[in-house]
């Protein structure tokens, strides 16, 4: 997914504004499943902005009230640790460095 958008930011230039990052989404997702064609493009980009909005404020809501929060949200450490690991990165790298520049 990463390659899909870096090459389709690289080959149109319209992507890479802000305002119109919701629309290159849509023709991404598009050509990635198909059947998506049926839907008049306004609707899928509004569809998409709305599901951005959504998961910001799931974000949010979870964060600010324990109660609403699920059995797995202790684990978001751990989980994104495991995926640097996985990708190849070294884990705790960027708290080392918050830590170096307190010391010096």
């Amino acid at each position: 997914m990463e390659n899909d958008v870096e090459t389709y930011l690289r080959n149109e230039p319209r992507f890479r504004e802000r305002h119109n990052k919701d629309r290159g989404i849509v023709n991404l997702l598009q050509r990635k499943y198909g059947v998506l064609t049926d839907i008049q493009k306004e609707t899928l980009i509004a569809f998409i902005q709305d599901a951005n909005s959504m998961d910001r404020y799931w974000r949010l809501l979870t964060g600010r009230y324990p109660e609403l929060r699920g059995k797995d949200y202790e684990t978001k450490k751990m989980v994104e640790q495991r995926k640097q690991v996985s990708l190849g990165y070294e884990s705790g790298y960027f708290e080392d460095l918050k830590l170096s520049k307190r010391i010096h």
